[in-house]
C-alpha cells in the first residue's frame, strides 16, 4: 500500500516553482553526495503538516487531480499559510529502475494484513505516540530524504 514516503521535510528546501517552471519535490533514497534525486511532485497518497514537528493536519492527495506537490503549494496560501514549516508525506506509487515515480496504481492493494501495518506505520509516524515502543511495521516501503534542488540557489 505505502511504497514510499519522506518525514518531516523541511517546506523551505522546496521549489514551489516559478514563470513556467512548475516546481519539484525532490528527495533521495540515501543521504550521500552521490545520490540519485527523484521528483515526487506527482505522488498520491497521505501527508501532514507541523510546525515545528507539532502535527496541525494531514490531508490526502490523488484521489482527483491534484498530487502531492500542488496540495503542499496550495496549503502556502489558504488558512493555513505560515503556519507549517515541516511535512511527511506516505505514497502509494514507488520508484522505478529508472529513477523515476511509477505510473502504475493497479498494483497498490495488498492483503489486510499488509494494509493494517501500512496504516499503523503512517500513524505511528505521523503522530508520535509517546508511549509507542514500536516503529512501524513498513513491509517493502522505502524512505526517501529531502534533496535539495540547485532551482533554489537561483532565487
Amino acid at each position: 500500500m505505502i511504497r514510499s514516503y519522506g518525514l518531516f521535510w523541511k517546506a523551505d528546501v522546496v521549489f514551489w516553482g516559478r514563470q513556467n517552471n512548475v516546481g519539484t519535490l525532490l528527495g533521495a533514497a540515501s543521504q550521500t553526495s552521490r545520490a540519485r534525486s527523484i521528483d515526487f511532485r506527482d505522488q498520491r497518497g497521505i501527508y501532514a503538516l507541523y510546525a515545528e514537528y507539532d502535527l496541525i493536519y494531514v490531508g490526502q492527495t490523488g484521489a482527483g487531480d491534484a498530487r502531492l506537490h500542488n496540495r503542499l503549494k496550495s496549503h502556502l496560501s489558504d488558512h493555513l499559510a505560515e503556519r507549517w514549516d515541516r511535512f511527511s508525506w506516505f505514497g502509494t506509487q514507488w520508484v522505478t529502475k529508472q529513477h523515476r515515480l511509477s505510473t502504475d496504481t493497479a498494483n497498490v492493494h495488498n492483503n489486510i494484513a499488509s494494509v493494517l501495518n501500512s496504516l499503523e506505520a503512517v500513524t505511528i509516524a505521523i503522530s508520535e505516540p509517546r508511549l509507542n515502543l514500536q516503529r512501524g511495521r513498513w513491509g517493502d516501503a522505502t524512505q526517501y530524504f529531502q534533496y535539495r534542488d540547485h532551482n533554489l540557489d537561483l532565487v
